[in-house]
């Protein structure tokens, strides 16, 4: 009974992460068993704490959602508003730089700008930069000069059409980054076939509603942006202020209200622990060691031998697998919230309740997705200051910083592993908690509440332990 359950979630688990950047064996300070076995303790505890003094109106709650509101001096509001133009100039500039080193520059990604600077500086210190600091690309967005300002479009937005866009984009954004070898000059072709795409859409529907629905960017950045501890607020006075609250807090008044919008989580989900689950040799053994003789039946030999003529008929494997991994854990949540919606006899529909309570995933995608890419600031971002010294990749040195073939810094991999666990482990205790607000609010009963919630602690338990044995993989050689 448990392994058919393991090998269920084993899709949900987080990525191998670093797998790619590590590869001798690390000794942690003690057995990772028991890193496994502290996180699934804490979390069982954070969940009874809650089930014990989280009731409406408790001190605990109350202490949880408050939030600081602290001023912000006038100058810096200013140029804050200010450096916006500055700012959007800034990313348009460098994204067109990274089309034309692409294009005429050196085809080896590590030598080119464009590489490290859109994957490694846009993409991930991007998204992490608005995990920290709030919705930055909502101010400085590359596309402002493009288009006259406040362009409203030439067409109504299709209310069916949604975050279609956006999820379509990162699909094969992601699909990309697996799947297919990516140069510098393919860098360049995605880039002007995005802008172009995109210019398209605003175009259409305007500014605001695409950057709102159809931008990959803006919707993946504001949804790390919601995770932000810290924001810029207008209070009713027109003055600014910072407003100070815990970590994914602002997740409470999320709501996923179109199908694309609970895809769209959901696969930055199961995309980031699919492409650690394919590095495991589990995954490389189901299809090349053909355990079932499948293969070598449709093709008349053992994979492996023949791996030439496989080879595309395993891309495409790969590709199904990952446009299916969303609805995989669409299937799986929607189990888990009907078992707990049966332990309570709840009339609720199931759509209702999977929109209240998808936004607590977001907290466990954003911290797998951290522990997963993070280490890639380190290892390939900091070459950013010899790649500009050299940002063609024709031997130059403009600022005396070329890159000189030294090993990047990194801490100490025990650190690292010590950290991600600590990522993962609050990540679902955060989404312990938000589920347990959205319960409160649905079920208006602590009992009942705690009680619609026991399946969703399985499912967390089982996911932290699943997923911490499959980080710990490269680490134990």
């Amino acid at each position: 009974m448990i392994a058919p359950l393991l090998g269920t979630v084993l899709l949900a688990a987080p990525a191998t992460a670093l797998a790619h950047a590590f590869g001798e064996p690390v000794q942690l300070p003690m057995p990772y068993g028991l890193y496994i076995a502290g996180s699934v303790l804490a979390l069982v505890l954070s969940f009874a704490l809650l089930a014990i003094g989280g009731q409406p109106g408790s001190k605990l709650l109350s202490g949880l959602n408050a939030y600081r509101t602290l001023p912000l001096p006038a100058w810096p509001a200013r140029w804050l508003d200010r450096a916006r133009a500055a700012g959007s100039a800034l990313w348009l500039s460098a994204l067109l730089f990274c089309i034309v080193t692409g294009l005429v520059g050196s085809n080896d990604s590590h030598r080119n700008f464009n590489m490290t600077f859109f994957w490694i500086l846009f993409v991930l210190g991007g998204a992490y930069a608005s995990m920290l600091i709030g919705d930055w690309y909502k101010h400085q967005y590359p596309w402002r000069f493009l288009l006259p300002r406040g362009w409203t479009g030439i067409r109504k937005y299709p209310r069916w059409l949604g975050h279609w866009p956006a999820f379509a984009q990162l699909v094969c954004l992601i699909a990309i980054e697996l799947f297919f070898h990516s140069t510098p000059r393919k860098l360049a072709l995605l880039l002007l076939a995005f802008g172009i795409f995109n210019l398209a859409g605003m175009w259409l529907w305007g500014t605001r509603r695409w950057l709102q629905r159809g931008e990959l960017f803006a919707v993946l950045f504001r949804l790390f942006a919601a995770c932000a501890p810290i924001r810029k607020i207008q209070s009713a006075d027109g003055k600014y202020r910072w407003r100070m609250a815990f970590p994914f807090s602002d997740l409470r008044r999320l709501r996923l209200v179109h199908p694309a919008q609970c895809l769209f989580v959901l696969f930055l989900l199961s995309s980031t622990a699919y492409d650690g689950l394919r590095e495991t040799a589990v995954y490389f053994n189901l299809f090349w060691q053909d355990p079932w003789g499948i293969l070598t039946a449709a093709f008349g030999d053992h994979p492996l031998k023949i791996y030439p003529q496989v080879r595309p008929w395993f891309i495409a494997w790969e590709m199904i697998l990952l446009i299916a991994s969303p609805f995989f854990y669409l299937l799986l949540f929607v189990f888990f919230i009907a078992l707990g919606r049966s332990l309570t006899a709840g009339k609720q529909s199931i759509a209702l309740l999977l929109c209240r309570y998808l936004p607590s995933l977001v907290p466990i995608a954003v911290v797998y997705h951290l522990t997963h890419y993070y280490t890639l600031l380190f290892s390939q971002g900091l070459k950013i200051r010899g790649l500009v010294s050299d940002p063609f990749g024709w031997g130059w040195n403009l600022f005396g910083s070329a890159i000189t073939g030294r090993l990047p810094w990194l801490p100490d991999m025990a650190n690292i592993w010590t950290s991600q666990v600590l990522l993962i482990l609050v990540g679902h205790v955060a989404a312990v908690w938000l589920a347990h607000q959205q319960a409160l609010n649905i079920e208006c009963n602590s009992r009942r509440a705690t009680l619609s919630q026991l399946p969703m602690l399985v499912l967390m338990v089982v996911f932290t332990s699943v997923g911490l044995w499959i980080l710990a993989q490269p680490l134990q050689g």
